[in-house]
């Protein structure tokens, strides 16, 4: 039986919510006069994301469901296992048809716990991008515009485990320098597409 797994949700958010999103393409000209070209720097995405005002109140708000769908999917998964192993442990002393009640409700337990897990995988997803696109776009923003201001030819996104920088100078990080200006900077409420209204009748 597949457990609940959703946490791993939120490691995957910045390649989730930035996909998408346009590359901040570097901009040689805009650069403070002395800086020289192929300057690069490295961020934590994911921290840069998750750890500024807004991003710790929406881990809050994701967690919080998170917990509530656990708890839900756990309960039920604790009744399947007494079924089962009261399926196991008194097979002498059930009737047939007791057993054949049990062994349905257990085949529907496992159906449930499936459903369950798929619609919270979703639910999840969908509450993780009304939480944290705003936020994330935001960060591309900034990103975008401090790169622009400090003539930085490339940032590399050192959050992911895939990543193959080696070794970077302390100093080369602006993970912290952006999350200041994410808490700064007044985040756009999400975008939505507004039906048209009806033409007005005559």
């Amino acid at each position: 039986m597949r457990k609940l797994n959703l946490v791993l949700l939120i490691l995957l958010l910045p390649a989730a919510l930035l996909a998408q999103a346009p590359a901040a393409t570097p901009a040689a000209s805009s650069a403070p006069a002395g800086v020289g070209a192929g300057k690069v720097a490295v961020i934590d995405l994911q921290k840069a994301i998750t750890e500024n005002a807004d991003g710790k109140k929406a881990q809050e708000k994701f967690m919080a469901e998170f917990t509530k769908k656990q708890k839900e999917f756990e309960d039920k998964q604790k009744l399947l296992t007494d079924n089962q192993q009261k399926l196991q442990t008194q097979d002498k002393a059930l009737s047939e048809a007791a057993k054949a009640q049990l062994a349905k409700d257990i085949d529907r337990l496992n159906t449930d716990l499936q459903r369950m897990n798929d619609d919270a995988q979703k639910e999840l997803g969908d509450l993780q991008q009304t939480l944290f696109r705003p936020i994330a776009e935001k960060a591309q923003e900034i990103l975008k515009s401090y790169s622009n201001e400090n003539g930085f030819a490339a940032v590399f996104d050192v959050s992911s485990q895939a990543n193959s920088i080696i070794y970077f100078q302390d100093v080369a990080d602006i993970t912290t320098e952006i999350i200041r200006k994410i808490d700064s900077t007044p985040t756009k409420p999400a975008s939505s597409t507004t039906a048209p209204k009806p033409p007005a009748g005559k």
